[in-house]
């Protein structure tokens, strides 16, 4: 494995015990492991954004070239930041996909790392840097090992997950129909349970995932003098409040919901004795039931409506839909619970995993053929911090155990779908 980099200090071995030892990890997988690391600290030091993926996409290809992968197995044209491989056996057979997501939050990296983001207002703080990564490995051995398996794997490189439409783009592309995808597969690292443990369950995972934004229309006046305008403030901090009790007394508790108000903004900090003429507000909204989510979002328009309207104020809601839930197929979960337990041990598989309302865009494969999406423990004495903290890094020990996962599974699928 060879690619050019530019981040100087990504040559620092990656620390890890041997999990080797541990792990039954592929030998070929775990002899790249340091190359891995240094490429996934590369792209980890250049985060992009949405479907600005461009320099990720090109490292990934130029390692995949250099692997001997010919370059018309490689699609960088259906679609802006995406990178689609398509890996042939040695005969006919049926296709399987792996997914990695590669795009960034816009938020500052405040890690001290050696290849921390060089890219101020950018960080990979969720680990897709690593996602990248294993993806990468997995395929790079799945083409060594191209004559011991019939059928194709296509790799599914997908940019803009954190905006949520990333998943629904690549599917759009025709893709699936035109290379007769018949499963698929992810993986997402998770900091809240240890290395070695994997959160492998069948059914709902993860929440689906919206956005809101609204506006307050005031008119502004002088601080000393607010009976000359409509105050935008206290009506925004009505609606902070009452769109707390959607999920408290609306939604039927037996439910999971949760209605998160993220932003509120309004006046200058520096004009303490200028009324503003509007306030705004955003946040998210995490559902299970498609019911819930409907409701939700009617609570939130007939809300807002009445308590800016019985203030005297204008306004505006936009609210968009984004990642629907997360439901893991049974067929495809208990194929991958399977391999976890062949690669890590029985014990490996977290019991009872509980959902999450932490919102993942795969659910739109999940929408056309049958897939599952794990989540990967990775907390260690040098990895701590939650997704989405400023200081967030993903575990390079991962690389090379996820690797092995997806190519046990990728292989086993082909065998028995043939």
């Amino acid at each position: 494995m060879t690619a050019s980099s530019d981040c100087t200090s990504c040559d620092t071995p990656s620390s890890k015990p041997d999990d080797a030892a541990r792990f039954a990890i592929d030998p070929a997988i775990l002899a790249r492991a340091e190359e891995l690391a240094r490429f996934r600290r590369d792209i980890h030091a250049h985060p992009e954004l949405g479907f600005e993926t461009h320099r990720t996409v090109a490292k990934v290809r130029e390692v995949l070239l250099a692997a001997g992968i010919p370059e018309t197995a490689l699609d960088t044209t259906s679609l802006e930041g995406a990178l689609f491989v398509r890996l042939e056996g040695k005969g006919e057979g049926p296709v399987v996909a792996l997914r990695a997501d590669m795009d960034a939050l816009p938020m500052t990296d405040l890690g001290t790392n050696p290849w921390k983001s060089t890219v101020d207002g950018r960080a990979h703080a969720c680990g897709h840097d690593g996602h990248t990564t294993w993806l990468l490995g997995a395929l790079l051995r799945l083409h060594e090992l191209r004559d011991t398996w019939s059928g194709r794997v296509i790799g599914i490189f997908q940019p803009s997950e954190e905006i949520g439409n990333g998943a629904e783009s690549v599917v759009k592309t025709g893709i699936f129909e035109r290379e007769g995808i018949r499963e698929i597969y992810g993986a997402h690292d998770e900091p809240s349970i240890p290395v070695g443990k994997f959160g492998v369950k069948t059914g709902p995972l993860q929440a689906a995932a919206d956005f809101f934004y609204l506006t307050v229309k005031g008119k502004g006046c002088h601080g000393g003098r607010p009976h000359m305008g409509i105050d935008p403030i206290p009506v925004a901090a009505q609606l902070v409040a009452n769109l707390q009790t959607i999920v408290a007394r609306k939604v039927n508790p037996v439910e999971n919901a949760v209605v998160s108000i993220c932003s509120l903004n309004a006046g200058r900090f520096e004009a303490p004795n200028v009324v503003p003429p509007e306030a705004t507000l955003s946040g998210t909204v995490r559902t299970f039931s498609h019911e819930v989510r409907a409701q939700v979002e009617s609570e939130i328009r007939t809300m807002t409506k009445g308590i800016c309207e019985a203030n005297g104020c204008g306004y505006e809601v936009r609210y968009d839909r984004l990642a629907s839930p997360v439901i893991n197929h049974p067929v495809t979960t208990d194929a991958v619970r399977e391999v976890v337990a062949k690669v890590c041990g029985e014990e490996a598989v977290v019991p009872n995993y509980p959902v999450t309302m932490g919102g993942e865009d795969f659910s739109e494969y999940q929408k056309v053929v049958p897939g599952t999406m794990i989540r990967v423990g990775m907390a260690d004495d040098e990895h701590t911090v939650s997704l989405h903290h400023p200081s967030f890094d993903f575990n390079d020990r991962l690389t090379p155990i996820v690797a092995t996962v997806f190519v046990e599974t990728a292989l086993a699928r082909l065998k028995a779908l043939a």
